[in-house]
């Protein structure tokens, strides 16, 4: 009995650590669902799905799946109220383009990683503008995407050195594409 018990507790502690990536992208994105009122609602929270979902598509594939990005975008539907398959579309957009693109990214320098990030949000709120008005059948004001977006971009390399540092928890390999 008590090896099945030490079996089991490896088998969960292995599993949570392989699942860190997504476990810290699902905690700062529901943190990021907190009505704070941060600014008395001024600023808006950035987008720290987005923001993980490009570090991971860029840095590391294979410790943010596409199934994750799923579980992600699902995640954020329910949190933010939107109907269902929303974000999940978003982010595997984002993650998808990410990942073609990636060998023009990879190699980079901090600045150049950057600004495939202002690229691929950019492309992320113009999507997002767009099947939002198709799905809610009304106009929507882009200021709020266009601020939200302002303000992933400016918290992206704060973000990036954290995921960054889960990375070298997870494995001290270099990752080749």
């Amino acid at each position: 009995m008590i090896e099945y018990v030490q079996v089991g507790y490896v088998w969960i502690v292995q599993w949570t650590w392989r699942a860190l990536p997504l476990l810290v992208t699902l905690t700062l994105m529901l943190v990021g669902n907190l009505p704070l009122h941060a600014f008395q609602g001024g600023i808006p929270t950035p987008d720290f799905a987005l923001m993980s979902v490009f570090f991971w598509a860029m840095h590391g594939p294979a410790f943010m799946p596409a199934w994750a990005v799923f579980v992600i975008g699902g995640s954020q539907d329910f949190a933010a109220g939107t109907p269902i398959g929303f974000w999940i579309l978003i982010y595997l957009f984002a993650y998808g383009f990410t990942l073609t693109q990636r060998v023009f990214f990879k190699g980079r320098t901090g600045i150049g990683v950057w600004l495939g990030f202002v690229l691929v949000a950019s492309i992320t709120a113009l999507l997002t503008w767009l099947l939002g008005m198709l799905i809610f059948e009304r106009w929507l004001n882009p200021i709020d995407l266009i601020a939200q977006g302002l303000v992933s971009l400016m918290f992206y390399p704060l973000f990036a050195r954290l995921f960054l540092g889960v990375r070298r928890l997870l494995t001290t390999a270099p990752e080749g594409l």
